[in-house]
């Protein structure tokens, strides 16, 4: 069943990913997150989905063409990015805030 995604180590990446979304959403009960979670939720879902599509790519069970499996890949490594810098960029302006009152 590992081979399925492309084999042991990308099946650990995925729970990596997959793992670090789950501590994002029960984050919130633990303490404050303000609004930078919109962002680092969809950073990880993100993470998890190319992560995914590249074992599925080197996998046996779905054979994903060639092009759609490179340009799915690199469309959420550009919404990894960006969710990423926008995230952070939120933070650093709560942190502006926060310092100056």
């Amino acid at each position: 069943m590992l081979e399925w995604f492309g084999g042991t180590s990308n099946v650990f990446n995925l729970a990596i990913a997959l793992f670090s979304l789950l501590a994002l959403v029960t984050l919130p009960k633990i303490a404050e997150t303000n609004r930078s979670r919109r962002y680092f939720v969809p950073v990880f879902c993100c993470w998890a989905g190319l992560r995914l599509v590249t074992g599925l790519r080197e996998g046996t069970l779905v054979a994903v063409p060639r092009f759609l499996g490179a340009s799915l890949a690199a469309m959420l490594l550009v919404g990894f990015f960006g969710l990423c810098a926008r995230g952070l960029f939120e933070v650093w302006k709560l942190r502006d805030k926060v310092s100056s009152s």
